[in-house]
């Protein structure tokens, strides 16, 4: 069949909107017809290089549709569901999976890496060309394959066109302050970056029932939309160092500071931002060649730094719990959104993003 799609051909330029051949769905896999799809920071930096793609290549990792067709072996899904797509393949086989840690499935990385589906192939092509799909879920396009385990069904009357963030940014963050940092009643929090992704930890903070929520962010916009959604007070690092500041606001510290912009100087602010016992979370991923420096008298106050990988997130249980959350009116995800767009818009969305601008632009199919 034929899909329309936005590729990459190559790192640093424009996504080209082109029709594809789509091939169905082999065994364990399934074809998904996408509602939408969020535009994450990680397809930003997939464009940009600063994470490893395979070209050319469907981007999109974050979206929500309906089961079209299953391939031989699929018995947990069938042609109608309504399903969130995750990072992870979840393949169940691996030794990560069987620790009941599918957020870190040894296949995420050998997906990631070939950009193609877990046998080794692709399932879009151009002309002779084999084109290759992020995550092996490839979202910027009308329809995809995807392994059946990256699949995760969900409620029938979830809203799609907003759940879909619950595919990456929402499950990363409320994962990281639900699952990584175990945020208890009480406590104080501090996220540095309030993107899509920040503004879910402070939600997942909030959920949890933290005290005290500090969003640290450059932008005045986002500091509002975080307070909207969850945040005790704002910090604006572009005028006051903020390490100071969260420490005037809590008198000695937080309990948990999360990373979530992937910048070696943030997370060195987060690891600072701590109270004695305190933990720092690092969710943004930073580039895979620099180095943390950090001061060594915290490790004998007791500090902790950790990272956290898709929210220490077990896609079967978590996203569906989430989406049951945002139907329940726990987690906000309408406010996240800043704009919804049509395929053809995705450059604009990505220069936008780059400029900082907005928490989430949706592609919205039909």
């Amino acid at each position: 069949m034929k899909t329309k799609a936005a590729i990459l051909h190559e790192v640093g330029q424009p996504l080209e909107i082109v029709e594809l051949e789509l091939e169905g769905p082999k065994e364990g896999e399934v074809l998904v017809k996408f509602t939408a799809s969020g535009i994450c920071h990680s397809d930003y930096s997939v464009r940009y290089g600063v994470l490893h793609g395979v070209f050319p290549m469907v981007l999109g990792h974050e979206g929500a549709g309906i089961v079209e067709d299953v391939g031989p072996g699929v018995d947990n899904l069938k042609p109608g569901d309504h399903i969130v797509a995750a990072l992870t393949p979840s393949c169940g086989e691996c030794g990560m999976c069987r620790e009941g840690k599918p957020y870190i499935c040894t296949q995420m990385g050998r997906i990631m890496g070939s950009g193609a589906m877990m046998d080794g192939t692709t399932r879009f092509k151009l002309g002779d060309t084999n084109v290759h799909q992020l995550c092996a879920v490839g979202s910027f396009a009308e329809r995809a394959v995807m392994p059946a385990g990256s699949a995760i069904k969900v409620a029938d009357d979830a809203p799609l066109e907003s759940v879909c963030l619950v595919g990456c940014g929402v499950t990363t963050g409320v994962g990281a302050a639900v699952n990584t940092a175990q945020v208890v009643e009480g406590s104080s929090v501090a996220v540095i970056g309030c993107g899509g992704v920040g503004l879910s930890i402070i939600q997942g903070a909030r959920v949890s029932g933290a005290a005290t929520i500090i969003a640290v962010d450059p932008v005045a916009e986002k500091r509002e939309l975080a307070k909207h959604v969850g945040a005790t007070h704002g910090v604006d690092p572009s005028t006051e160092d903020p390490v100071k500041a969260v420490r005037k606001i809590t008198g000695m510290g937080v309990h948990n500071a999360f990373e979530a912009l992937g910048r070696t100087e943030t997370i060195e602010q987060a690891w600072s931002m701590l109270r004695p016992a305190g933990r720092a979370i690092v969710v943004g991923l930073p580039s895979l060649k620099e180095s943390v420096g950090l001061g060594a008298a915290g490790l004998f106050a007791e500090k902790r730094i950790t990272g956290s990988s898709y929210g220490s997130a077990v896609p079967t249980r978590d996203i569906p719990k989430f989406v049951d959350w945002v139907q329940d009116g726990k987690l906000d995800l309408d406010s996240m959104i800043t704009k919804r767009i049509r395929l053809e818009d995705v450059n604009a969305a990505f220069d936008e993003m780059g400029r900082g601008e907005g928490a989430r632009s949706v592609i919205m199919y039909d």
